[in-house]
């Protein structure tokens, strides 16, 4: 039972020092994150503003709203990365208001059965039953034992205070919690409602723009040059990867990062996956091959380093193989890009997504979502693609046949 006391005492100064430290480390880093975004959203928003009825009607427009949508959903998503960070501690100091509930009970037992003690051999008893006795060493180790059990007794009355003044501040902290989580739920609500509204604005955009072929070509013209920023950043990628396994091979393998450092050898082999690859859509059908196409109406050719798959509204986007997310990058044409990284310098691309449900250096299965397609002049189209180091594969070669 003292054992027990004395690491009942050791908990609550440690648990508050160091959860709640972070906690609050948590909360500034999130505040600086949405203060970025935000002020990135009103900086859009201005130069949207500014634009003339006809400018607004425009591509560069378009391309504007769909950036707004995807820093907005970036920003709920930190709120509800953070609401569930607040359930969580809440939920550990409830656990810990019960422990220290549990620890008052024990002191007040403990304390109890002091009182009983101390009234039993109070006054002439207690005198009677130290001194019934001829030997002095027993008097002297009666003494003691009165003297122990009184100066533990105080120490359990400043530790019943102690434990009760920390069961205030727990209580406090867990309704000061909850106040927080009722504010970012609805902090939660009003950037939902605005990104619904920004998305309804943008899809009359969409179907405005659609009526003039003129933007749709400048739209193929934005997704060539997005072919070449998707290229450098496979190299920039590739080049990490080198400086990576360098910087281990130097520190004898240790591991430095390890949201950096996954064994890429231990994932599913990629390259066994060809002509039974999943497909990175559940129902789709390609609309822009692998390599150059031609377009009749805009009488152009492009040259497409994937391939682009036709699917439903919202449709989600899944990732085909194991992998580490190891990009998320906006660029004009296919605006949120996600790319991962498999075994044997194998990566694939996923452009035109929106609601972006991973993180880099996250670490994913074969099926798991990663976010959901995005509306285009063109429709509802995936841009999806397969590298091997720098060389761009056909992708409907690797993709199992439907």
């Amino acid at each position: 039972m003292k054992t027990c006391l004395k690491i009942f005492l050791l908990i609550p100064a440690f648990f508050y020092s160091s959860v709640y430290a972070q906690a609050s480390d948590s909360i500034k880093f999130r505040n600086e994150q949405l203060e970025n975004l935000k002020s990135e959203i009103a900086k859009l928003e201005w130069e949207l503003n500014q634009k003339t009825q006809k400018e607004k009607e425009s591509l560069q427009a378009l391309e504007n709203l769909t950036r707004q949508n995807t820093l907005l959903q970036k920003i709920i998503n930190n709120i509800v990365k953070e609401e569930k960070n607040k359930e969580r501690q809440i939920a550990e100091l409830e656990n810990e208001i019960a422990y220290t509930e549990n620890k008052i009970k024990l002191l007040q037992e403990k304390y109890s059965k002091y009182i009983v003690w101390i009234y039993k051999y109070r006054g002439k008893s207690y005198l009677k039953y130290l001194l019934n006795t001829s030997s002095p060493s027993k008097i002297l180790k009666r003494y003691r034992y009165f003297k122990s059990i009184t100066e533990q007794n105080k120490k359990d009355l400043k530790s019943l205070r102690d434990s009760k003044n920390y069961l205030v501040k727990l209580k406090n902290k867990v309704a000061e919690e909850k106040r927080t989580l009722t504010l970012l739920k609805a902090e939660k609500k009003a950037e939902q409602e605005n990104l619904a509204r920004k998305e309804t604005e943008r899809k009359k955009l969409i179907a405005a723009l659609k009526k003039d072929k003129k933007h749709l070509s400048e739209e193929i013209e934005s997704k060539q040059k997005a072919e070449i920023v998707i290229k450098n950043i496979i190299a920039r990628l590739i080049e990490e990867e080198r400086q990576r396994r360098e910087l281990m091979l130097k520190e004898n393998e240790k591991m430095l990062d390890l949201s950096k450092n996954y064994d890429y050898n231990k994932m599913e082999n990629f390259s066994l996956l060809k002509g039974s690859l999943a497909w990175p859509v559940r129902k789709g059908k390609i609309v822009r091959k692998f390599g150059e196409n031609r377009n009749r109406k805009l009488n152009t050719v492009t040259l497409n380093y994937g391939v682009d798959i036709l699917t439903s509204e919202d449709a989600d986007i899944y990732a085909v193989a194991e992998g580490v997310v190891s990009a998320i990058e906006w660029i004009p044409g296919y605006g949120s890009v996600v790319i991962v990284t498999h075994r044997d310098e194998f990566r694939t691309v996923y452009g035109h997504i929106k609601e972006i449900y991973v993180e880099e250096g996250q670490l994913i299965s074969g099926g798991s979502a990663i976010g959901k397609v995005n509306e285009s002049l063109e429709g509802n189209i995936l841009h999806f693609e397969i590298w091997n180091s720098r060389n761009y594969q056909n992708p409907e070669i690797w993709l199992s046949k439907k």
